[in-house]
């Protein structure tokens, strides 16, 4: 693989922040002169409407744990429970990479599993759940649904699932 064995803790520990950082998910819809976009991050997302002010006590964002009660589509409050759930994982991934950031190698030799490749689990298992839910995103939004941050998982979670550790 294009990553050398010494450094593959880390970009476990980097690909996890990574992950956590980006947006899942993007979304674009144009009805009516109006234009909505809606960006998902594993722990909330932000929706606005350009021009239009939404009033003093509207906000812009809604957190994980809000979103499954926002829609009135069971269909896509169930594409949100899922967020909800990859949200999880993505949030055990940022505990095992402060945990092998602060504890390299001694994580290292004392884990029965490599850390790398748990890592690697972690951010796929991650990637499926969002693409799972950005799927119902997609099914039920009149626009554009584009899953950004879960090409990375799946690249950086598929890199670190098969990189050669010495």
């Amino acid at each position: 693989m294009w990553v050398r064995s010494e450094y593959a803790g880390e970009l476990a520990v980097l690909s996890a922040w990574l992950c956590a950082l980006l947006p899942w998910s993007v979304s674009y819809a144009s009805q009516e002169g109006l234009q909505l976009f809606r960006i998902h991050f594993p722990y909330l997302f932000f929706q606005f409407v350009p021009g239009v002010d939404l009033g003093e006590f509207a906000t812009p964002y809604v957190f994980v744990w809000d979103a499954p009660s926002f829609p009135e589509d069971a269909t896509l409050a169930f594409g949100y429970q899922l967020w909800i759930v990859a949200s999880v994982v993505i949030t055990l991934a940022l505990a095992l990479s402060i945990v092998y950031y602060v504890f390299d190698e001694r994580l290292e030799d004392s884990s029965p599993v490599d850390p790398v490749r748990v890592m690697g689990g972690l951010l796929s298992v991650s990637a499926v759940g969002f693409s799972v839910s950005t799927y119902f995103l997609w099914s039920r939004f009149i626009g554009i649904t584009v899953p950004v941050g879960v090409v990375f998982m799946y690249l950086l979670g598929g890199t670190l699932l098969v990189v050669e550790r010495t």
